[in-house]
């Protein structure tokens, strides 16, 4: 068992890439997609030029050969362009991004709808009224969940204003 252990780290070492090294060795040439939500799925291992994907740590471009990355989505626009050029935009409420070291990324949204099928009086409507539920007071668990409809409904109006 001892032995087992003292061999562990050099196994380690040659299955991984450590952080000096380049992700462009290690990574594809292409850009294949996976952009799902529980509902459907919008791309299947697509090959792709770029995503640029909203994160709380803020909006991610990713390309071929970008380093491995995790993140979490805030509500916002993910915009996929094809190897054409063609730009697709959904709305994503919230998720999980994963650039993967082989050239594969995955988007995988709670909610990811079209930005035109946004009604922007009716986020503008749950922008209002999320806004009035939280200055009522309440317990911490309202207010944080009538914030949290806030910033997806305020996210919802700003995406229906950049598609025009």
């Amino acid at each position: 068992m001892s032995r087992l252990v003292r061999l562990f780290p050099r196994l380690i070492q040659a299955s991984t890439r450590s952080y000096a090294a380049p992700a462009a060795a290690h990574a594809e040439s292409e850009l294949r997609l996976t952009f799902a939500s529980p509902d459907k799925a919008l791309f299947t291992k697509k090959v792709v030029k770029q995503v640029d994907v909203p994160t709380l740590a803020g909006t991610v471009g990713i390309l071929a050969s970008h380093v491995p990355t995790l993140g979490v989505l805030k509500p916002g626009v993910v915009t996929v362009t094809d190897v054409d050029g063609k730009t697709t935009r959904m709305f994503v409420s919230s998720g999980t991004l994963s650039m993967n070291i082989d050239g594969t990324v995955q988007v995988l949204a709670e909610e990811a709808i079209n930005i035109e099928d946004i009604d922007e009086s009716l986020a503008r409507q749950e922008f209002d009224a999320a806004q009035r539920k939280a200055a009522e007071g309440g317990s911490e668990v309202d207010r944080a969940e009538a914030l949290i409809r806030a910033e997806v409904a305020e996210a919802l109006m700003k995406a229906v204003g950049e598609k025009h």
